[in-house]
Parts: C-alpha cells; structure tokens; sequence
C-alpha cells in the first residue's frame, strides 16, 4: 500500500485530492466515499457527519453532507454530478470513527449522473505529485509532527 508522509493511500481506491476524500468503485459508476488519513489530519478530530437525504441530487462542486471537526463545520463536496445513494447509519450519532478508521468508514455512497469530469477521480500514481504539492502547502511534512488543535484546547484555564 502506498504510503506519504505517514498517511497510507490504498491502491484500490480513487482519489479527489483537493477535497481530501476517497471513492470505492462499487461498479455502475457507484462509489463509496470517505475522508483520507490526511483528511482528517487537516480536519482535527472529526466529531459528526451529517448527509443529505438519501436520493438527492448534489451537482458538482457542490455539498453531499456537512462534517463537524471541533468547532468547525464545513460542506463535504463531490467533484462530479451525482445522486446519493446511501448513508453510513454508522456515522450517527457519532462519526468519531473516521478518526480511527478513516479508510474503513464511509460516509455515503454516490450515483454518478452523467459523465465523470476527465480527472475527478485519480488512481494513486496520479494523485499522489497532487497530493504531495497539497500538503506542502500545509507544511504536513509527516503524520507523527502534525498537529491540529483539538475541539476541546481553545476551553483550556490558562
């Protein structure tokens, strides 16, 4: 399994570098879809997931469901037109899993409708100078020096 900086990338899943998640194809451009160990590094301790219905349409660009790390919350994107297909019951009423498991935790499965972009989806020999040029920018030289403040560290008496 290809590995970056601390962070294993599985050969058999697709990556979105950009917006930091995975996609399992399930066959009839049908994916699972779940958050990177780098994702979640840059997100802090992931705390709730929240999807939209199931059978609604996200356009590109656009949120399939909203994650809640500390004190943040922030739209969870698909890079193609698509129809949501299933939610993770798992992730509810906790998606502190993710944080342990990211690669083993999904957060919904995904219908494309219509044709995929050319590059949404990028096989790891691919994503990986992206991904690679991505975590420069957030000077993530290596999982184990990382570190995002915890939802719980801005509360501290000091």
């Amino acid at each position: 399994m290809p590995q970056l900086r601390g962070c294993d990338f599985p050969d058999a899943l697709l990556y979105h570098p950009d917006s930091h998640l995975w996609f399992a194809p399930l066959g009839e451009d049908r994916y699972r879809v779940g958050v990177t160990r780098f994702g979640v590094a840059l997100s802090g301790e992931i705390l709730l997931f929240t999807p939209k219905p199931t059978g609604a349409t996200v356009d590109a660009g656009r949120g399939f469901g909203l994650l809640e790390a500390g004190k943040t919350v922030f739209p969870v994107k698909t890079p193609f037109n698509a129809r949501l297909v299933r939610a993770n019951d798992a992730l509810d009423p906790s998606a502190r899993a993710m944080n342990r498991a990211p690669f083993d935790t999904w957060m919904v499965e995904l219908q494309a409708v219509g044709a995929l972009p050319a590059g949404a989806l990028l096989a790891w020999p691919e994503a990986g100078p992206e991904i690679t040029r991505i975590m420069d920018l957030y000077a993530f030289r290596d999982l184990s020096d990382f570190s995002t403040p915890l939802f719980h560290e801005d509360d501290r008496d000091f």
